[in-house]
């Protein structure tokens, strides 16, 4: 019932939940947009609060009909005001509140109001072969509209023509232009695309599917920001969400299905099929499996696609096998290239035995030279401490290490 009010998309929910403490507003987390079948008779007055909050008349006819089905109410109703909304002096209210508060009222009056009707007529014209078409309309009744915070510009009426008539030309231009591109998302309009991300492939008159509830849809986003995925640029007093190149590599090497809003709305909806007893849970998960299984024997590995996820760590060498950059972690040396299965292991049997320890300096000579002194080894045998120099020793499958003396 209603538009979803503008503003920023963090600020939003706190207005509308002020306004629910301090009984003003219904409760505030839901997607719903009708009212329950069982309050169709209090609708007058709600009408008539929200009249009084918009400083309006209010209605001479309420449609209360058609905002009461409880089959397309979740778990609360739509965002209302409350009959004691209309008693108030919102006057009193901080500026956000207030705007708020009045979105919501005009939601509820538009929502009761009588069908928008107009008259169009649309004029075709044939000249020097190319087709030209101009609209005109009349407004033959008001309806919800007249209850829009901006009246949209009336368009003007064509004068009266018959058909084949033909018509002077009294001046002909040429207008050079070009378009923009699609302007970044703010908090706002993505939180608006979460909610109608299922929207493109449903009938008018079902409920809709979208990512999230009202509930958990900024705390994607804040989790999006806060996991380095998405982040936000602050330009003219307007911050957009853009996604950071470790969020635009991820995409890069997922699956084209698995990156669609529509899948995970379409999930979100069969989940609460589930909910409502009107989907078995095996038929979803066997939908899910069919999908995973045709993904694992159809989708191949992106060709370099290693490089876009960097570690941020400092190189201790080049891998002598595919020539990656090498890093240390608490565990070992390891090769960057995640298709690659080089490793020095910290842990090593070899070193521990002479009680001599895998460093980072000694990983870095191996990886540069193949070899490195070693000093001070311990000798089961004898007990007592030699020098010699290490070798890797790798035949592309596992990494060995093995002792020389002297010169060797």
């Amino acid at each position: 019932m209603g538009e979803r009010p503008p503003g920023a998309g963090r600020e939003r929910p706190l207005y509308l939940q002020a306004l629910y403490e301090k009984k003003l507003c219904t409760y505030p987390r839901t997607d719903s947009r009708y009212l329950t079948d069982d309050m169709e008779a209090s609708v007058p007055a709600l009408v008539s609060a929200a009249a009084a909050v918009c400083s309006l008349d209010s209605p001479e006819t309420v449609q209360a009909k058609q905002v009461c089905n409880s089959k397309k109410v979740s778990d609360h109703h739509a965002i209302v005001p409350t009959v004691s909304a209309g008693k108030a002096d919102i006057s009193v209210l901080p500026l956000g509140e207030r705007e708020v508060l009045k979105l919501a009222a005009r939601g509820v009056l538009r929502a009761i109001s009588d069908v928008h009707r107009c008259a169009e007529t649309v004029i075709t014209l044939e000249c020097a072969g190319h087709s030209f078409t101009a609209k005109g309309k009349t407004i033959l009744a008001p309806g919800w509209k007249a209850y829009e915070q901006e009246q949209p510009e009336k368009a003007a009426a064509l004068p009266e023509v018959a058909e084949g008539q033909t018509l002077p030309v009294s001046a002909v231009s040429v207008k050079a232009g070009k378009t923009s591109p699609p302007k970044h998302f703010t908090e706002d309009t993505l939180l608006s695309a979460m909610e109608s991300a299922g929207a493109k492939d449903m009938p008018e008159d079902t409920e809709r599917k979208g990512i999230g509830t009202p509930a958990t849809r900024a705390s994607i986003i804040e989790k999006l920001v806060s996991s380095g995925f998405v982040e936000r640029k602050k330009s003219k007093k307007i911050a957009s969400l853009l996604p950071t190149a470790t969020g635009t590599a991820l995409i890069t090497v997922l699956p084209e299905q698995l990156q669609s809003p529509q899948l995970t709305a379409e999930w979100e909806h069969r989940l609460k099929e589930i909910e409502g007893g009107q989907l078995a849970p095996d038929r979803f998960m066997d939908g899910i499996a069919a999908m995973l299984s045709e993904l694992i024997q159809t989708y191949r590995p992106i060709p370099g696609a290693e490089v876009l996820f960097p570690t941020g760590r400092d190189a201790v060498g080049k891998c002598p096998r595919c020539g990656a950059d090498v890093s240390e972690t608490p565990k070992g040396f390891f090769c960057e290239n995640r298709s690659c299965t080089f490793a020095l292991w910290k842990n090593s049997k070899f070193f521990s035995a002479k009680k001599k320890a895998l460093t980072k300096s000694l990983a870095a000579e191996l990886l540069k030279s193949g070899r490195a002194p070693l000093k001070g080894c311990w000798s089961e045998k004898t007990g007592k401490t030699y020098d010699a120099v290490v070798v890797l020793d790798d035949d592309g499958q596992r990494v060995g290490y093995k002792l020389v003396f002297g010169n060797g």
